[in-house]
């Protein structure tokens, strides 16, 4: 069987999807769908830089600022976005699938296929997140879909309420499907690589909990 990598398809018809991999003997357009990923997520992230989406540290730190710093922390911003829009897609789709190669018996190109399905995901969540932001000007920490709301009224740390904001229901979502797809294609323990799926996206949201922590000032 011939294996087509669709996007949607495997998101939408996650079932058709799982079947169709777990028998590839080949795959086509995967390096058409690579592309278009990273070209996608590039466009996105600049976007998002453009409106200073990410920037919650700077903007507290606009008023102490000259005019000089202020426009050399908008230039660093976007040009860190447009980094993060070229580097994410490699570290979540391949450092992520030789994450699950080495804790799973899952062959490395099924895997990439699944990374680059909840990638897809992932920047489906980003896009619908952007102008959200944009029209009720708010940060990621007031993401009405993730738990950085709730914290707020509970925590005082900065880092962990950066952390909360990172679980969304598309986390759940995304996680979800992921288990989806790897229990089947796995022989190990269902529960080990619940637990596999569950500890990387932790260590995810804990690093990108760090980098929102970090204060932009610093670098200016």
């Amino acid at each position: 069987m011939v294996y087509q990598v669709g996007l949607l398809k495997g998101i939408l018809e996650p079932y058709r999807s799982r079947y169709q991999l777990q028998n590839a003997e080949a795959v086509t357009k995967l390096g058409l769908k690579l592309l278009f990923l990273y070209f996608l997520s590039l466009i996105i992230f600049a976007i998002g830089g453009y409106f200073g989406i990410g920037s919650e540290s700077f903007s507290k730190e606009v008023t102490t600022m000259s005019a000089n710093e202020f426009e050399a922390a908008k230039l660093l911003i976007l040009s860190g976005n447009i980094v993060t829009g070229i580097l994410t897609p490699s570290i979540y789709i391949f450092l992520a699938a030789l994450f699950f190669w080495i804790v799973t018996d899952i062959p490395y190109i099924k895997l990439v296929i699944v990374q680059m399905i909840l990638f897809g995901l992932q920047l489906m969540e980003k896009t619908l997140l952007v102008p959200l932001f944009v029209l009720m000007d708010i940060g990621s920490d007031a993401n009405p879909f993730s738990f950085g709301i709730i914290s707020q009224y509970f925590l005082r740390s900065d880092y962990f309420i950066h952390f909360f904001s990172e679980i969304t229901i598309f986390q759940f979502l995304i996680i979800a499907l992921q288990y989806f797809y790897l229990k089947e294609f796995s022989d190990r323990n269902n529960y080990l690589v619940l637990l596999m799926i569950v500890l990387f996206y932790l260590a995810t949201w804990f690093v990108k909990a760090f980098l929102a922590y970090i204060q932009v000032g610093v670098f200016v």
